[in-house]
């Protein structure tokens, strides 16, 4: 192989950072904030009404994504990314004739999530594992950076869209934007194994070229992953980071509004959010492949620690937004690697044979925490009648996170081949 020519992974890496960009996740979290605003302002909802959609969701992902992880290893993750778009972008485009009905709103947030999980993490990240070895962690950072790019334009094309042309019009604009571009980048690049174009992981030529039969990889049983307790350990861990960094983004604009910073300047907060998202996602990555992931996860999660008391503490008026766009990128930087971790994290300790099935088991994890703490964190402030006291509960869930990852064991020195049944431990 030519040693000047670019490895086609780095390409794979890219399509499926946009992927994720225009994918479910960065659509739903990037616009669900900005979109609240109107839709109480038009039907006369409450805030907590709608974070009831988003926990719907949520349990939607958690009871579904097993299942789409068991499609995935089976057919391929192209097959169910692309066909993930065109039905999400179909539900998303319905959001434009909402009528003051809450049950059609939670019907259409259910609906979009079950067939646009194919657009997740779940799907990428086996791509990108696939793909990748050596630099596993930084191909991963850069794909599921997706989330902090798609997260960082969503709310600024929707607030936009929103302030020019009304809602309505603005869901068929942001839907318009996210399939197209999604669903290309996709279709045009992304190929499911490196096999398919005679490679190895990390580009070595295949024995055979292309038109050889592709190895199956090594990898745990779920049966055989659930009987492990860092297993379990990560689901904890990933459901609380899901429950603490989520609800602070989501909470984020509200936040801000109610401590007097302006519409666009407190979307302009939740974008620096979604770029230091970024930023987390490529040192993350980088990192994770130099030392042991599980603790660099759990470095990160200082972060939204320290986030979650400035916001605590903070002011109103003008020192507000500062003080909130401070708060965000602390908060955005462990966002994204937390994601990266529970995808690294996954492949290393359980292999890649069945990785789509076991890792949604993390997605859900940390979609369930995702989906709950801002309603719980919503209710709780209409409870107590402002954000200082629970944002400190945020805080001290975010600190267990961290301690739990921070007590992982080593990754395992191998895995079972097709067949085996005896599961080797960690060191």
């Amino acid at each position: 192989m030519d040693s000047r020519k670019i490895f086609y992974g780095w390409y794979i890496t890219i399509a499926c950072c946009i992927g994720l960009a225009c994918g479910l996740t960065s659509v739903l979290t990037g616009t669900f904030s900005i979109f609240l605003g109107p839709l109480v302002a038009e039907f006369g909802w409450q805030p907590s009404d709608l974070f009831v959609a988003l926990m719907l969701a949520t349990v939607t992902v958690t009871v579904a994504s097993p299942f789409i992880g068991v499609l995935i290893d089976r057919f391929g993750a192209k097959r169910m990314i692309l066909a993930g778009f065109i039905l999400e972008g179909i539900v998303l485009a319905s959001f434009a004739a909402q009528d003051a009905s809450l049950g059609t709103l939670y019907a259409r947030y259910i609906l979009m999530t079950l067939l646009g999980l194919g657009t997740t993490h779940v799907s990428f990240a086996r791509v990108i594992s696939l793909w990748f070895d050596r630099q596993r962690g930084l191909a991963l950072g850069i794909a599921l950076a997706g989330l902090g790019v798609g997260g960082m334009i969503w709310p600024l094309l929707s607030q936009w869209a929103i302030d020019a042309y009304g809602w309505r019009t603005a869901y068929l604009i942001v839907t318009a934007v996210v399939t197209t571009l999604g669903f290309l980048a996709i279709a045009i690049i992304v190929r499911d194994t490196p096999a398919a174009m005679g490679l190895l992981p990390d580009g070595a030529p295949a024995a055979g070229g292309a038109g050889a039969k592709p190895s199956q990889p090594a990898g745990f049983t779920l049966a055989q992953t659930l009987r492990q307790a860092h297993f379990w350990m990560m689901i904890l861990a990933f459901f609380l980071v899901g429950f603490g960094t989520v609800s602070l983004q989501m909470h984020l604009v509200p936040l801000l509004k109610l401590r007097g910073v302006d519409p666009m300047r407190a979307a302009l907060a939740l974008s620096l959010f979604s770029a230091a998202l970024i930023v987390g996602r490529l040192a993350g990555g980088m990192l994770m492949d130099r030392f042991f992931a599980s603790r660099v996860a759990s470095t990160f999660l200082i972060g939204p620690i320290v986030a979650s008391v400035l916001l605590a503490i903070g002011a109103d008026g003008a020192s507000a937004f500062t003080g909130g766009a401070i708060a965000g990128v602390l908060a955005g930087l462990a966002s994204g690697a937390e994601v990266n971790a529970s995808a690294y994290l996954a492949g290393r300790y359980f292999g890649l044979r069945y990785f789509s099935r076991i890792y949604a088991w993390y997605f859900s994890a940390y979609s369930i925490g995702a989906g709950f703490g801002p309603l719980i964190t919503a209710k709780a402030v209409e409870a107590n009648g402002g954000y200082s006291g629970v944002l400190y509960v945020l805080g001290g869930l975010l600190t267990l996170a961290a301690l739990l990852l921070f007590s992982l064991k080593p990754f395992p020195k191998s895995f079972p081949q097709q067949g085996q049944a005896q599961a080797s431990s960690p060191a």
